[in-house]
């Protein structure tokens, strides 16, 4: 016999408490470990029933572990002893533990929950539970240990809810073999006792087997009122359960007699307490599963080692799982669910980090069903904050990934019809240079005939005066050689000829006028010149990457040299240009949108019948970001109901025949999309239109191609 930790080997059955169902809990539940008394009273099976009585009193236990060879073989308790006790009182010395002894020995787990212990206790009706740790005895709790854990969860109901109302009740003068004959058949572990209608004490199963059993007392001969527990605590039925049980707790008592205006209501025990605790617990932890099994979130848990505590229904559909033990105790998504087992190895390693999200895996359902998930996870935590396994989602995001996958090709295709409509743009605008070339030809070609018509006209008077001149040079050729052979008089006669002839041919006239045929042939050529330097211009291409600084003052000047013949002949232009900075730009392609816009603008007062001329004013400015050039004209203006439209491409409000309807619109896009700036138009009817070009000076490039897209369906 012996008090103390047992190490030995022991057979007992641990209760297996797992089934087909599942159990996650939303709690940190203690564990029997965390509760459990290590100091356990053990005896032999051959030590005599006696000695263990008086070994349970020594030691203030109410039970005594039965142990052979290592092997838990019984429980001993004091209701045990009592319904041994004789008539008499007395044991035989020969009666053994093992005689007395309740064999049906529940065993459990240090891990288990003290939820699940407690409803193995309920279950089985038992107050205690060895715990065996590898078949080795470490402990035992008792129902004692698991109401004072479970209290701490919280508990508020009031005593009359939950306290037993049929109290056994007995008279002072009742003798002790009576009341422990009604506490054997009722299987209850006091009786109130009475002195009439008043409470005077109480017996429990400790009191006789201190006071009768131990000391060999004759339990029928022994009156209650010798070994009854007095005064008694007492409670009103609508005090809270939660205080009555710090009370017990405090007075290290098991029961508390409930009492309303001097009346016996009933009896709170200890095992009351814990019935209804652990019920109501229970009950909130059904419904936490209910809940997790009805929430759409796919959740599951895993213990330390990875393998599957727990999935929900949704987590099942999901993968189109039926059975949950397809997926219990089983590896966390083994390799059948991954289209990619290397995927999941890197997978797995990164849950171990504990809280992480992994997003957009691809995994096969059991039908071979392809679907794509994301995982949150994070570790979860035992009462004393150790580590003791992982909790997380799978989040079905194959809808979203499908329509990411939809997406991306429909950008591939995007791309690759930008590209084309880039390809054909650049045809476009092309031909919209030369659609405006070709529209100006007759009248650069006009610009071009004056100038080119005075060098001609120079260049043939300039002829006939170089002949006059060789006629001279003749005349002084001869004179030089007659010179040698000619007297005097005949010289100065030849002198007199030559005179004549120079004042005949106006030769003084001729080198003056050669000098200004020279000058007025120069600019000619100049004018000719520009005008094909300009048409040059405006008919390149311009090349990716060909922005250069660019002074747009000088682009507009250029610019107003073609339209010239255009503009003369009804309208006048006023320049209001102020000193600007240099920006940044593609300068062929701002010329195309000034000479776009100066046309319209033309060509818009000329649709007019008018008896005087229309203006076009151009004003350029700079900005704290950039520069501004504003177009306007005193023209017709602009429908408000086509303003709208005058950047559409094919948009035109002239005749059929008359226009592209491309011009405003390769404005739009050479402003706005290929130099990040902005073209807009204010327009009054019948008084006129103003466009307004705000380029940047900064050297940002403008907006990829889909951006450019984008902006333009915005705009």
């Amino acid at each position: 016999m012996k008090k103390g930790r047992f190490s030995d080997s022991t057979q007992t059955a641990v209760v297996n408490l797992e089934s087909d169902h599942s159990v996650a809990t939303c709690r940190a539940w203690l564990e029997v470990k965390d509760v459990m008394c290590k100091d356990v009273v053990v005896i032999g099976p051959d030590e005599t029933a006696i000695s263990a009585a008086k070994m349970m009193s020594e030691n203030n236990v109410s039970c005594i572990v039965v142990m052979d060879n290592g092997s838990v073989e019984g429980i001993l308790t004091e209701r045990d002893l009592l319904k041994k006790m004789g008539g008499d009182g007395k044991f035989n010395n020969k009666i053994t533990a093992a005689e007395v002894m309740s064999r049906s020995v529940e065993s459990v787990s240090p891990d288990l929950s003290i939820l699940n212990a407690s409803e193995i206790m309920e279950t089985k009706n038992i107050r205690r539970l060895p715990i065996l740790a590898e078949r080795q005895l470490v402990g035992i709790v008792t129902q004692t240990d698991l109401t004072q854990a479970l209290t701490s969860y919280g508990m508020w109901k009031d005593v009359a809810e939950i306290m037993s109302r049929d109290a056994a009740v007995v008279q002072t003068k009742t003798v002790v073999a009576e009341a422990a004959e009604i506490m054997a058949s009722r299987n209850i572990s006091c009786i109130v006792v009475l002195e009439g209608n008043n409470v005077c004490g109480v017996v429990t199963e400790t009191d006789i087997l201190k006071k009768v059993i131990v000391p060999r007392k004759n339990p029928a001969r022994t009156k209650i009122d010798e070994i009854m527990s007095f005064p008694v605590m007492v409670v009103s039925p609508s005090s809270g359960v939660f205080s009555a049980h710090k009370t017990m707790e405090k007075l290290h008592i098991r029961r508390l007699i409930v009492m309303e205006n001097d009346l016996l209501c009933g009896i709170l025990s200890q095992t009351d307490v814990f019935r209804a605790m652990k019920n109501k617990l229970q009950k909130e932890e059904e419904k936490n599963i209910r809940l997790l099994n009805q929430s759409k979130s796919n959740i599951y848990t895993l213990d330390l080692n990875g393998m599957v505590t727990y999935v929900n229904s949704a987590f099942m559909k999901l993968l189109e799982i039926s059975d949950r033990a397809e997926l219990n105790d089983q590896p966390f998504l083994s390799e059948r669910f991954w289209l990619n087992p290397a995927e999941r190895a890197r997978c797995l390693k990164k849950l171990k980090k504990g809280n992480v999200e992994i997003e957009d895996l691809r995994l096969k359902t059991s039908k071979g069903r392809d679907i794509y998930v994301s995982i949150f996870s994070t570790f979860t935590k035992n009462i004393h904050g150790q580590i003791n396994g992982t909790q997380g989602i799978l989040y079905d995001i194959t809808d979203r990934k499908r329509a990411e996958l939809s997406v991306t090709k429909a950008y591939h295709d995007a791309r690759e019809a930008n590209c084309e409509l880039k390809q054909a743009q650049s045809q476009l605008i092309q031909n919209e240079k030369l659609a405006s070339i070709g529209q100006l030809a007759a009248g650069v070609a006009h610009e071009m005939n004056t100038p080119v018509g005075f060098v001609a006209s120079n260049f043939e008077t300039l002829e006939n005066y170089v002949m006059k001149i060789r006629d001279m040079l003749v005349k002084y050729e001869e004179l030089t050689q007659q010179i040698r052979t000619l007297g005097k008089a005949e010289l100065r006669n030849k002198a007199t000829e030559i005179d004549q002839f120079r004042d005949d041919t106006k030769m003084d006239f001729i080198v003056k006028d050669i000098c200004e045929l020279f000058d007025d042939s120069r600019e000619g050529l100049e004018r000719v010149t520009n005008i094909v330097q300009n048409l040059r211009d405006f008919s390149r291409v311009d090349q990716p990457g060909s922005r250069d600084e660019y002074d747009i003052n000088k682009g507009i000047e250029a610019t107003l040299v073609v339209v010239r013949n255009e503009i003369k002949y009804n309208t006048d232009v006023k320049t209001e240009l102020s000193e600007l900075p240099l920006i940044f730009c593609h300068p062929n392609q701002l010329n195309q949108v000034f000479l776009n816009i100066l046309l319209n603008a033309t060509q818009a007062i000329k649709s007019q019948e008018r008896d005087d001329r229309g203006t076009i004013t151009i004003r350029t400015y700079a900005t704290e970001t950039g520069v501004v050039c504003e177009i306007s004209d005193d023209g017709p203006g602009i429908p408000p109901d086509k303003i709208s439209k005058i950047f559409d491409p094919f948009f035109t409000t002239k005749p059929v025949g008359k226009g592209t309807g491309l011009g405003l619109s390769v404005s739009y896009d050479i402003i706005a999309n290929k130099h990040n700036g902005q073209l807009l138009v204010e327009s009054t009817l019948g008084e006129g239109t103003k466009f307004i070009i705000k380029l940047p000076t900064s050297r940002e490039q403008p907006a990829n191609g889909q951006e450019m897209i984008m902006e333009r369906e915005n705009k």
